[in-house]
């Protein structure tokens, strides 16, 4: 049975999502629930790395598609 082989750009992708599901749900985070310090962006550091990890993850998933991430393609045509 032939499997095409993920393109560099899809694997890319992979990765950048994977990591970011694995930074939202690393449970490290919550060491710094109850400090007053580090600020991001002006609020407590939990909110502020929420805030900036649902933004990477919309980015991501934002880009995925215009780069046609996921169409299978021809070998040595255009995607159909």
């Amino acid at each position: 049975m032939y499997r095409p082989k993920m393109s560099g750009t899809s694997k890319l992708l992979w990765a950048l999502i994977w990591l970011g599901f694995m930074i939202m749900t690393f449970p490290g985070v919550l060491f710094f629930h109850a400090k007053a310090y580090p600020f991001i962006f002006g609020m407590p550091f939990i909110y502020g790395f929420i805030i900036f990890m649902w933004a990477y993850m919309c980015i991501i998933l934002f880009i995925a598609p215009r780069l046609n991430w996921g169409v299978k393609r021809e070998k040595g045509g255009d995607a159909k």
